[in-house]
């Protein structure tokens, strides 16, 4: 029988150990839901924005839209704006991962409850294409869940800073 040298035996075993930990980082682990967002070359007006705002920027601006929502309040006491909504990043994905998405739009709109006394304001969401055509998303993914069968959409109720006062389960 032969004698490995040494050096041999050492490189071979931290070789085995590499290509055990390379298979395993392939296959192990727990697997998480993934979404390729593509992102297209874009010339559009949209692509040139610098979209970034700092902290102390975002303060005041969140400072002055409380004093004027106040002001709206008084005047419309039958509107509900809420201070902020939050989106689920499932809702975001399913709006980005468009081929043709280049970003998105923001739309406000008012929503009325079943008396048709109280009307709440609210921001609906759709993707864009470079030349500023609303993306559409189809019914049955995790956003457009109130589109008729076979309909489009875009992501609606957010969660409301205070909370809204319709959303699913509300009976709107």
């Amino acid at each position: 029988m032969a004698l490995i040298p040494k050096k041999a035996r050492f490189f071979t075993l931290i070789g085995a150990a590499c290509a055990v930990l390379m298979l395993n980082s392939c296959t192990g682990g727990p697997k998480e839901e993934g979404v390729w967002i593509p992102h297209p070359k874009d010339t559009s007006d949209l692509a040139k924005i610098d979209h970034f705002i700092s902290v102390d920027n975002i303060k005041g601006f969140r400072g002055d839209f409380a004093a004027d929502r106040d002001t709206l309040k008084r005047l419309a006491p039958n509107i509900f704006i809420p201070n902020s909504e939050a989106f689920n990043k499932k809702a975001l994905l399913e709006i980005l991962k468009d081929p043709n998405c280049v970003g998105m739009r923001i739309y406000y709109g008012v929503a009325k409850d079943k008396s048709g006394r109280r009307d709440e304001f609210r921001m609906i969401l759709v993707g864009v294409d470079a030349k500023g055509n609303d993306l559409y998303t189809d019914n049955g993914n995790a956003v457009a869940t109130k589109a008729p069968p076979g309909g489009k959409g875009g992501a609606e109720y957010g969660q409301c800073d205070p909370p809204c006062l319709n959303g699913p389960g509300t009976g709107r």
